[in-house]
């Protein structure tokens, strides 16, 4: 299970400021220099749903002022205070790029059994529910990306492993 992969990282307080910023409160104390650059999955719904960090200050020892990628005013921030935070449990320090949920745009999809489904074109972020748009045998659809489809997130092959309900390419 994906969940398995990740560790608990802090939780989404409140609201910062009135372009969507959000104050996270770490579960463990980090360093000035702590580097959160790159996917978090925040817990919506109880499914972690990844989202990118378009910039972050580290204000204390358990605190960050994050801004996500695509989340633009105070009211699309609201939907997210008292959610909790996930990370890679190998995400590593030395993360040197910045992510927005655009960098998903040409990653590889494969199903379970290892089968190349296609690329990402594109994303919706529909309230509780990420969406990715695969092309697939010249026709786009859309796939729900949270933590219930993904079996595995490569980003250095740039490859996501999703259990892929069979039948969802024949609606």
């Amino acid at each position: 299970m994906f969940r398995d992969k990740c560790c608990e990282f802090g939780i989404l307080l409140k609201t910062h400021g009135v372009k969507g910023e959000l104050l996270l409160k770490t579960v463990f104390e980090i360093s000035e220099n702590y580097n959160l650059a790159g996917a978090i999955f925040i817990e919506i719904d109880g499914l972690l749903v990844p989202f990118f960090i378009e910039e972050y200050t580290v204000a204390s020892n358990q605190t960050i002022i994050v801004k996500i990628a695509d989340i633009n005013d105070k009211n699309k921030a609201l939907k997210f205070v008292d959610c909790k935070i996930f990370i890679l449990n190998d995400k590593k320090s030395k993360n040197k790029h910045n992510f927005s949920n655009s960098d998903l745009i040409g990653y590889t999809v494969n199903n379970q059994d290892g089968i190349e489904v296609g690329k990402i074109s594109n994303f919706m972020d529909i309230p509780s529910n990420f969406l990715v748009c695969i092309n697939y045998n010249n026709k786009e659809i859309l796939i729900p990306f949270n933590e219930k489809l993904i079996v595995d997130f490569d980003k250095n092959k740039k490859i996501i492993i999703l259990n892929i309900e069979e039948g969802l390419f024949n609606l």
